[in-house]
């Protein structure tokens, strides 16, 4: 029964993300690695090289097909001169002016 249940729980994921997910269970930069894996502790980790796969296969055809790939610019919202000086007097800021 338990087989059964990791063969259902790994059977849509390509063999090289079920090693590569093992094999990172078993290393050094698990903090858990002493612990007995469950079915969803390697598929969760074989998803995610999956994902990256897939997220790099896209954006390279797209790129092949002439696309552009940018990521979004950061929406930066500016306080008002009002609030800048609310701000600076808040922190204590006093600027000096030429010939005081």
């Amino acid at each position: 029964m338990e087989a059964e249940d990791w063969l259902t729980e790994l059977d849509d994921m390509p063999q090289w993300a079920i090693d590569k997910a093992v094999r990172w269970w078993k290393g050094a930069d698990n903090p858990d690695r002493r612990k007995r894996p469950l079915e969803g502790d390697i598929s969760g980790r074989a998803k995610m090289w999956v994902g990256n796969v897939k997220a790099v296969e896209k954006l390279t055809s797209s790129k092949r097909a002439g696309g552009r790939f940018s990521l979004p610019k950061p929406k930066r919202e500016y306080p008002t001169p009002e609030r800048a000086a609310e701000i600076m007097r808040e922190v204590g800021f006093k600027p000096r002016t030429f010939g005081n």
